[in-house]
């Protein structure tokens, strides 16, 4: 049997195996779905050097990819929208009707994707392997000064001498993908698409904190230093200092020089309805984040009907913790500024704040069985997010481990009153345990995945996860001595539903950045700088917002039919089984594949 037969063959085998689908003979048709989705995904790869590295592809014969980065430029943009096409040409020629159901999930989900990709490529901006777009390829939240850094710094492999000479290729290539971008500000400008004047401001005072910046202290060489020192590999220091002085530097000075120009011409409309065809390109943001069909207007409504009654039960919480008078984000406020849960505002409060976030990892863990069967125990550090960085950041992110490197939960520590200890369990049960981690973790451990479904992702299916995941940890009992903790979960499910109304009210009701940011102060208790930061993300990732909820709202949909229709049959652990082993898909193809387990399991 050869290799991709055996893929094959091991994708339906083991879905058969937790989900009740009929096993299947690897007959022709899934045998060329096989074969074409590997071949597609190896392409990918060999276009993308960093996805590349992080898939541990950079290995033998393609070892030479361990050495760049990707292509940033506008022609790479064109013959990504080429591939996409190809691929589906390609799966056109494949007979659905002929898939068994492990195999059309394969199918339904490739053709998501790249019906999606040669969409949002044919746009202005870029889009990610999520699937998000963003209209301007360089801002607060995006950009190769943004996210390359930690890429270079941390999860470079640096195990061997020519991993070191690697490392200085990439870091000598980070100027022409910094000049790459430049280009495409430029470009983009002159048909228009130009960011909110907020959003230059901010973006242009990140690139000059990383460009000011002793190099030996930046993401992209501290960590590095580190670690090819504990690897005997010698001082990488000099060298890469020479480096950023030489080719970096330059680079983020033209780029600093590019949107200074912009400045004048930079309007203060938030929304990208004020960018050419702008409604169009919310409408299918809105689609690829969310991978369902939902309209923007009744996404909206959809949005502040779900705030209206995650307030309910908030009101409730805060009035059995004594917190009676008042608004409900007035008594929110009220706690955010209660003692109890402050720490110092200082380093040893940043160090007070890491060291819960670890505590709560820990004990999450022991309460695992209850809810779920695979059950890995992957690594998980927490950091803070780099300094250079903060002032754009979320206040909280996940980054997957590369090459068996422990997966990291990092944490906006810019001001640790931002993050009451009231507010931080239900952050570490997003980005960690059973979320964001946790998530990584089983889909690493299923093992049976192609490489194709192991790349794909889907913020709808990753971060509807990661939400679902802080209400499965209040059912695993996390919350039973902890009520203030549990105000928390609510506060954090409110937010993500006001970040619904937000975001269509930007994008689709043409909101001002004060509106918006007015809102979310007054219907989802954010403090007011918290509120700013969260308000411009979603300004240059327009429908990614929107992800979160609708994602978790529909995992948990799929989970009340699976369990009506299952009745006492249903066990929990199977569907958190299913979910997770399945690897992310599209929404929509999550449900397909959940209503074909919960028939089978039932008959």
């Amino acid at each position: 049997m050869n290799r991709r037969t055996l893929i094959r063959t091991a994708v339906g085998a083991g879905l058969a195996a937790f989900s009740g689908l009929p096993a299947f003979a690897a007959d022709a048709p899934a045998t060329a779905l096989a074969a074409l989705l590997q071949r597609l995904a190896e392409d990918y790869l060999r276009r993308s050097p960093e996805e590349a590295t992080g898939n541990e592809f950079d290995v033998g014969k393609h070892a030479n990819l361990r050495s760049q980065l990707d292509d940033r430029s506008l022609s790479a943009s064109a013959k990504d929208r080429e591939s996409s096409a190809r691929a589906l040409s390609e799966l056109s020629r494949i007979d659905r009707t002929t898939l068994d159901a492990a195999a059309k999930l394969d199918y339904d989900t490739a053709v998501f994707v790249y019906s999606t990709l040669k969409e949002l490529t044919a746009r202005y901006g870029m889009v990610d392997i999520n699937l998000r777009p963003s209209p301007y390829p360089v801002s607060q939240m995006n950009g190769t000064y943004y996210w390359l850094p930690e890429f270079l710094g941390s999860r470079h492999p640096l195990e061997s001498a020519q991993d070191v000479d690697a490392y200085y290729s990439r870091l000598t290539a980070l100027g022409r993908a910094l000049d790459q971008e430049t280009e495409r500000i430029r470009h983009d400008a002159g048909i228009g698409v130009i960011p909110p004047s907020f959003v230059i401001t901010r973006t242009i005072a990140q690139i000059q904190t990383l460009r000011q910046a002793k190099p030996t202290q930046t993401a992209m060489i501290a960590p590095a230093m580190e670690r090819a020192k504990a690897k005997k590999l010698g001082d990488v220091g000099t060298r890469a200092e020479q480096i950023f002085r030489a080719n970096i530097a330059p680079a983020l000075d033209r780029q600093i020089q590019a949107l200074q120009s912009l400045s004048p011409k930079a309007k203060t409309a938030a929304g990208v309805w004020a960018l050419p065809d702008g409604d169009a390109y919310y409408a299918s943001s809105v689609r690829s984040n969310t991978t369902t069909s939902i309209a923007p207007g009744e996404l909206h409504q959809r949005g502040l009907q779900l705030v209206a009654d995650i307030t309910a039960q908030l009101d409730r919480g805060l009035q059995q913790q004594g917190l009676k008078t008042g608004s409900v984000a007035e008594r929110v406020k009220a706690l955010d500024a209660d003692a109890r849960f402050l720490v110092p505002e200082n380093d040893a409060g940043r160090e007070q704040l890491l060291a819960a976030a670890s505590d709560m990892i820990a004990a999450i863990r022991a309460l695992l069985p209850k809810g779920f069967q695979t059950i890995p125990k992957d690594e998980l550090l927490v950091k803070r997010i780099p300094v250079a960085i903060e002032n754009g950041a979320p206040g909280a992110f996940y980054s997957d481990g590369v090459g068996g490197q422990p997966g990291t939960f990092s944490l906006n520590l810019k001001s640790p009153a931002e993050l009451p200890l009231w507010r931080l369990p239900t952050l570490a049960h997003h980005e960690g345990i059973p979320g964001h981690h946790f998530q990584f973790s089983v889909l690493r451990a299923a093992g049976e995945l192609s490489l194709f479904r192991r790349l794909v992702r889907f913020s709808a299916y990753t971060e509807g996860w990661a939400l679902y995941a802080e209400r499965v940890a209040d059912e695993l009992g996390i919350y039973d001595s902890n009520p203030a903790g549990r105000i928390g979960l609510l506060q954090s499910e409110l937010f993500r539903a006001a970040r619904i109304v937000v975001d269509t009210g930007i994008h689709h009701h043409r909101w001002t950045r004060e509106q918006a940011v007015k809102w979310m102060v007054e219907n989802a208790g954010e403090r007011q700088m918290a509120a700013e930061r969260e308000i411009d993300r979603y300004c240059v990732y327009p429908g990614q917002a929107c992800s979160f909820m609708v994602g978790a709202t529909e995992i948990r949909a799929a989970r009340e039919r699976a369990r009506q229709r299952m009745g006492s049959r249903f066990d929990v652990r199977a569907f958190h089984d299913l979910v997770l082993r399945s690897g992310p898909v599209p929404i929509d193809v999550l449900h397909s594949a959940v209503d074909q387990w919960s028939q089978t399991a039932s008959a």
